[in-house]
């Protein structure tokens, strides 16, 4: 039997719903073959388990007696620490991070399994980082010539030192605008502003999730279309493609998640999209070129902006999509099977993984060395 750490919750505005992610999944192992370890991370950064952290039923309130844990480089085992001692507890043999947001998502907890050498099923450390940061994805995205909406970024500490540079830099784009967080997801934080007046005011209120910005041009008509894939014995595996559903002039946080507690796979949508093959075929070179470019793992899942003459631009990228992106595959395999086959490839990955040579012998300390002075 496989030993299956599951990763969720972390210190997080996404940590509610990377437990629902985490659950989701958890009920859909095949128990036969897995022994599933839910690795439970509060909103204060403390990793934990304990017995209750198997059903969603039990969250926030009834979690029970658990335990804290860690893990230490080179060491593929999970330790439990109790009156400052370590002991350990399991091998892990392979995880999955469920986490959204900041201090997971960004690719934090995937450095410390690279260190662990443990296997895990998602993208690496630069993926997840880039795609996390808006005003970094946007660079890449521009220096690989891939449509992105005009905008701007904007440092906390800069603007106040430079508002008129930046009112000019709105002006050149035009209203309105979103203004986002660089670094959050799930739409928290972001509002679209139609007044210049009320431009510094918003910008106040989105300083609070963070210090860097990224101001985009508001295209109205357009659609959101979305779709996912993971890479399977060589080839990329597409999944159908979706567009999103709302009354409102943004997908925002309560459209996603809070209609029914379901996660990501519960919001309205239209599947498959409705798009031209055309546009069909923009959009999955557009998402094989970036998996690529960054050297992607597991399952992703491209949001893109369709406009009315059809040119496709890419709005953002999640290396751990809400639901783990399951439902846009469910007319190709069952999440049971979805989940196997990530997990298949993340052990095979991992396997490869130790044929790269990754020290290499010198004899400089031997010759000595004189370059300062002790």
């Amino acid at each position: 039997m496989i030993n299956l750490a599951v990763i969720f919750g972390g210190e997080s505005c996404e940590h509610d719903i990377s437990i629902i992610t985490a659950q989701q999944l958890i009920s859909k192992a095949n128990e036969y073959l897995y022994n599933i370890i839910p690795i439970y991370i509060d909103k204060s950064g403390t990793w934990q388990i304990g017995k209750n952290l198997k059903d969603i039923d039990n969250f926030p309130e009834n979690l029970g007696k658990t335990f804290k844990v860690g893990l230490v480089p080179n060491n593929s085992s999970l330790f439990v620490f109790k009156k400052n001692k370590a002991k350990k507890y399991i091998d892990i043999d392979v995880a999955i991070l469920c986490l959204h947001g900041i201090n997971g998502e960004d690719g934090s907890v995937a450095s410390i399994l690279e260190l662990s050498k443990i296997p895990y099923i998602n993208s690496s450390l630069l993926a997840s980082a880039i795609c996390m940061d808006k005003i970094l994805f946007d660079y890449v995205c521009k220096g690989a010539n891939i449509k992105r909406v005009d905008s701007f970024e904007i440092i906390q500490d800069d603007f106040y030192n430079s508002k008129d540079v930046y009112i000019s830099k709105l002006n050149n784009i035009g209203l309105p605008v979103i203004i986002k967080p660089s670094r959050q997801g799930s739409s928290i934080g972001i509002q679209i502003c139609k007044e210049a007046e009320k431009f510094e005011e918003i910008l106040k209120e989105t300083f609070e999730y963070d210090s860097r910005i990224i101001v985009e041009k508001y295209i109205e008509n357009k659609k959101e279309v979305n779709i996912a894939c993971f890479y399977d014995k060589g080839e990329l595996i597409f999944s159908d493609t979706e567009e999103p559903v709302t009354k409102n002039e943004l997908l925002n946080f309560n459209d996603k998640y809070s209609q029914n507690g379901e996660g990501f796979e519960s919001i309205k949508r239209i599947t498959p999209a409705k798009i031209s093959n055309e546009v069909d075929a923009k959009i999955k070179n557009i998402a094989k070129k970036l998996y690529y470019l960054l050297n992607m793992f597991g399952v992703v899942r491209f949001d893109f902006l369709v406009l009315e003459d059809n040119s496709v631009y890419v709005n953002e990228v999640n290396t751990i999509p809400g639901s783990m992106a399951n439902y846009l595959f469910k007319n190709k395999l069952s999440y049971t099977k979805f989940i196997d086959e990530m997990i298949a490839n993340a052990l095979l990955r991992f396997e490869k993984s130790k044929t790269s040579i990754k020290t290499f012998h010198s004899e400089v300390l031997l010759q000595g060395f004189n370059g300062f002075n002790k």
